[in-house]
């Protein structure tokens, strides 16, 4: 979003006609201002080189867009048509400012300004002809402070153009930088293995196009913790594991990491305009009773190889026996399944591969996800974890 919002300043600054030295326009039906500015000597000034003059019916047809033309109308070719001030009112509101000629006879000219002014605040001002040399000078003035402040605009929106190229450039180098530590990461980290007192965890990550997916084990005396994040915003998953890095480093607190890291994570969506999508889980894995606790509401979803799917919400608990396999699918993997296979069961399809080694299934999972696909990457970042306890570990069961 960022690389296309970027893109979109430069090409609007290229396109703006201020840029191609236009600045004023003339409503002059009659050859009557014309006449009179270049009578003046107007034709010295920057601000009046390439002006251009318009009927009013072509003034009205003008694409409604946001300009930074500056417009000199006379009032009677208003008045000569009333059918089109209407439209005259919607087009002038498009520009940067109007100043208005009457001559000083013309009362009908006068009482138009005089009754639209209040409801038009693009009017910026009225003159009467003829006018004295004071007059005129006021006027040039008028213009050349608008023409100083489109050449401010248009400085500024070099620069911002300028700034928009560098950001765009160093966005792109981030992105590609990332996509190649993640590709690293999957490539050096295809699968990870610990045995912790007869209970082997097994897991396996594959990188995604967007967001970020990470997992972590922290042990406990007695207690076994399995940390899942997964956002689509990776100023909230950095953030996020910069506490639970702090948090290992001292005695792991489940529910003080998680006051921290929702904290952490609602202040960062509260700068955004859109909030990005964030889930945690904490799984507590007591290694005497072999019982699974939830610390907090998640996607995250638990099959049994042997008992089928179960649910782990916030604070309940779930009995593994010795022999057990217990598979573990972040949201990410989840996200990937259903993207990949709309209206196909996951779990029937673990029933139909149940028999396969931990390795061969976790293989086989991830085989399917990427089934035909062009691209190296899933949408999002997956993870798959396998809970294995040993049949012969001496647990209280």
């Amino acid at each position: 979003m960022i690389l296309n919002a970027t893109r979109q300043v430069v090409e609007t600054t290229e396109l703006s006609p201020s840029n191609k030295g236009l600045l004023m326009i003339i409503l002059d039906e009659r050859n009557y201002l014309e006449k009179e500015l270049n009578s003046k000597g107007f034709e010295v000034f920057d601000f009046y080189e390439n002006h251009n003059v318009l009927s009013l019916e072509t003034f009205c047809s003008l694409e409604l867009k946001r300009r930074s033309e500056f417009l000199v109308v006379d009032t009677q070719t208003i008045l000569n048509h009333p059918h089109l001030q209407e439209q005259f009112k919607i087009v002038l509101n498009t520009f940067l400012g109007a100043i208005f000629f009457n001559e000083h006879s013309n009362q009908s000219g006068h009482e138009w300004i005089k009754n639209e002014g209040a409801f038009l605040p693009k009017i910026i001002g009225e003159h009467s002809l003829p006018m004295d040399a004071s007059g005129w000078t006021i006027f040039s003035n008028q213009l050349q402070f608008f023409w100083n402040l489109i050449e401010d605009q248009k400085k500024l929106q070099k620069h911002i153009a300028q700034f928009s190229m560098e950001l765009d450039q160093v966005l792109q180098n981030a992105h590609q930088d990332m996509i190649k530590a993640k590709k690293i990461h999957e490539t050096l980290v295809p699968r990870r293995f610990e045995e912790i007192k007869g209970v082997s965890f097994t897991n396996k990550y594959a990188v995604g196009e967007g967001g970020g997916e990470f997992y972590d084990l922290i042990q406990t005396p007695g207690k076994i913790y399995q940390v899942f994040i997964s956002s689509q915003s990776y100023l909230i998953s950095s953030a996020i594991l910069g506490l639970l890095a702090q948090q290992k480093d001292k005695s792991f607190m489940p529910e003080v990491f998680l006051k921290s890291a929702l904290s952490e994570a609602e202040i960062i969506n509260h700068s955004k305009k859109k909030s990005s999508e964030f889930d945690i889980l904490i799984v507590e894995l007591d290694l005497q009773t072999l019982t699974l606790t939830s610390h907090s509401e998640s996607k995250v979803e638990f099959c049994s190889l042997i008992k089928g799917p179960f649910t782990l919400k916030n604070g309940t608990r779930y009995q593994i026996e010795k022999g057990e396999k217990v598979i573990v699918f972040s949201s990410g993997f989840l996200f990937n399944w259903r993207e990949e296979y709309p209206g196909k069961d996951l779990f029937e399809f673990l029933e139909t591969e149940k028999r396969l080694s931990t390795n061969e299934l976790m293989s086989e999972l991830f085989f399917r996800l990427k089934e035909g696909k062009d691209t190296n990457f899933l949408k999002r970042d997956a993870t798959v974890v396998m809970i294995e306890v040993n049949r012969h570990g001496i647990h209280k069961v």
